[in-house]
């Protein structure tokens, strides 16, 4: 998402309702792939993520945590003297699914031209009134039927407030790094499983991914190899804190809002059949399993950071808390 040419950074930011999270990637002298990762806490009230409105509310308390995490400003070797780099250090910067909107949109036909695709996205969105594009910048990628001639065209689409971007963008500059790369956390750990479960082969059934993370919950569903339906919802929880009681209801709002993701999907594909689910949570839930087994007749699977050395990446360090999972798929 938001790709920009050149090599794929070293070094990976993901910010947080709560947390700033920081990846560093290295090589091994036989080309096998390191990483290292921080988690940093963030004072309460200092970030509050929204698709709406400013996620910042104080900028000057991130920007120094940002520069904490990032560390002094690069240094080079110039004819034997050590210079200090004026270049910001180049990061691929995983937004949360909360700040953005996403959809699946069905096309008859897809213009060739990158602008053309653009205005009839925009033109299919204003009409079907799914997303308001008031100063808003798009992404999104085109899924083709099997064969051309037959089916439909799929459009994952996914929106944001310029305003928001441009937040992010310029608490990255203030603290001497710069955005190369802008993906989405729920996309991006998605791409991290689909590679270690074995590519596109494994897709030969129905599959649901949900991301249960920073105060959101979102359900991507597959048919047929292509995503037909993706929807997230606000879901605070604050599960170190909650009772006992509490938790459980959490759970039970999280099986009740995947029902009704899957129900809503089922209204434009009849023909879904659901049986598997693909679960990246950022903090443990006991019980949850289970449960989407007894109510949903789900199977699950859980993203874990055994699949991280499934595609030849190696722990060098650092914490290994399941929400810095985005940050180490950002690297890959």
């Amino acid at each position: 998402m938001w790709m920009f040419s050149g090599n794929r950074p070293t070094h990976c930011l993901k910010i947080g309702g709560r947390t700033l999270t920081w990846g560093e990637s290295s090589k091994t002298w036989r080309g096998r792939h390191r990483y290292r990762c921080v988690l940093s806490p963030l004072p309460s009230g200092v970030v509050k993520l929204s698709p709406i409105d400013a996620n910042f509310v104080d900028r000057g308390a991130l920007e120094e945590r940002l520069r904490s995490l990032a560390g002094p400003p690069r240094r080079r070797r110039l004819h034997g003297r050590t210079l200090l780099s004026s270049l910001p250090q180049r990061v691929t910067l995983v937004l949360p699914d909360v700040v953005v909107r996403s959809t699946v949109l069905q096309l008859d036909q897809v213009p060739a031209r990158r602008e053309e695709q653009e205005a009839l996205i925009r033109w299919r969105l204003g009409q079907e009134q799914r997303l308001s594009l008031t100063g808003t910048k798009l992404n999104w990628q085109v899924f083709p039927p099997r064969h051309p001639k037959e089916g439909v065209y799929m459009v994952l689409v996914t929106a944001i407030q310029e305003s928001i971007l441009a937040e992010y963008e310029a608490a990255c500059e203030a603290a001497g790094l710069a955005a190369q790369e802008v993906t989405v956390a729920s996309f991006r750990l998605f791409d991290l499983w689909l590679k270690a479960a074995g590519g596109t082969r494994c897709l030969t059934r129905d599959l649901a991914l949900v991301t249960v993370a920073d105060g959101g919950l979102t359900c991507l569903i597959i048919h047929a190899a292509r995503p037909v339906f993706v929807r997230t919802k606000f879901l605070p929880c604050d599960l170190e804190a909650g009772e006992e009681m509490e938790i459980k209801e959490h759970i039970a709002r999280i099986v009740r809002e995947i029902e009704l993701s899957i129900l809503a999907c089922q209204e434009h594909v009849p023909d879904l059949h659901l049986d598997r689910l693909v679960l990246m949570a950022e903090s443990d839930l006991p019980g949850l399993e289970d449960q989407l087994g007894h109510e949903l007749g789900l199977s699950t699977d859980q993203l874990q950071w055994a699949h991280v050395e499934a595609v030849g990446w190696a722990h060098d360090g650092g914490s290994t808390s399941f929400a810095l999972l985005p940050v180490v798929a950002g690297l890959m």
